[in-house]
């Protein structure tokens, strides 16, 4: 479920696509002071947008500067981190962790066995660190097995639950703005399940995996259509 969320950049003016890229190598930076190098690997530009969003929201006191990293070693890059940044990489670092079990549960592939390991001991620093938001992942990641593994008449339960999870992340610590962020983190949340869903249809369909629009039997037509509707109303929310 990561990278659903990226920045049309070809559509924005030259100064909002610096502001996107000091922030996403704000939390690039960011992730390596608080859990180490390896923990780079879970960059997502959807933690860059949501730290973006909380910015524009409280307009917190910002770090700017400029430094070379290992993915640019010979020019230095212009960066911005603020709290919001260091909440950012906690929540990657957790959400991450849970996709790895997630596909885990799913595949079992050793690729997501060794990418669990590598993230087993960041987790356990991020769940000291947001202990409530690592408790609703985790409760959050058990409902939508279930969902998954019994079946549901309701084709967009998961996805639901999915989204009621982020609107609870998106307005944890928001004050005045935590109603429109709980109802934008879940009209959100449910588009993204639902992108997931139609990217891995072909795969789900051959391996027999749960996947909302292969029980529906939808054409791609349908899920054009559908995803139109919910990225309709995460736009209006």
């Amino acid at each position: 479920m990561f990278g659903i969320v990226t920045a049309a950049l070809s559509s924005v003016s030259e100064a909002e696509k610096e502001r996107y890229q000091a922030t996403y190598c704000g939390l690039c930076r960011t992730l390596k002071e608080r859990y180490g190098q390896a923990a780079r690997a879970v960059l997502s530009y959807d933690l860059t947008f949501y730290i973006l969003l909380c910015d524009a929201l409280h307009e917190p006191a910002e770090q700017t500067g400029s430094a070379p990293c290992p993915a640019h070693p010979l020019k230095a890059r212009p960066y911005a981190t603020s709290p919001w940044t260091d909440h950012g990489a906690d929540l990657a670092v957790a959400l991450a962790y849970h996709k790895c079990l997630d596909d885990i549960h799913d595949d079992g592939t050793l690729r997501a066995k060794a990418s669990e390991r590598l993230l087993r001991s960041a987790y356990a620093t991020a769940r000291e660190r947001i202990p409530e938001a690592c408790g609703a992942i985790e409760e959050a990641m058990a409902d939508i097995h279930a969902i998954e593994e019994e079946g549901t008449a309701d084709p967009d339960a998961a996805a639901k639950r999915f989204g009621q999870l982020l609107g609870l992340l998106f307005a944890e610590g928001q004050g005045a703005w935590a109603g429109p962020m709980l109802a934008f983190g879940a009209q959100l949340g449910r588009l993204i399940y639902m992108m997931d869903a139609a990217v891995d249809y072909a795969d789900d369909a051959a391996s027999g995996s749960y996947n909302p629009f292969v029980a529906l039997g939808s054409t791609p037509a349908a899920m054009q259509t559908a995803l139109a509707v919910m990225a309709d109303g995460t736009a209006a929310a």
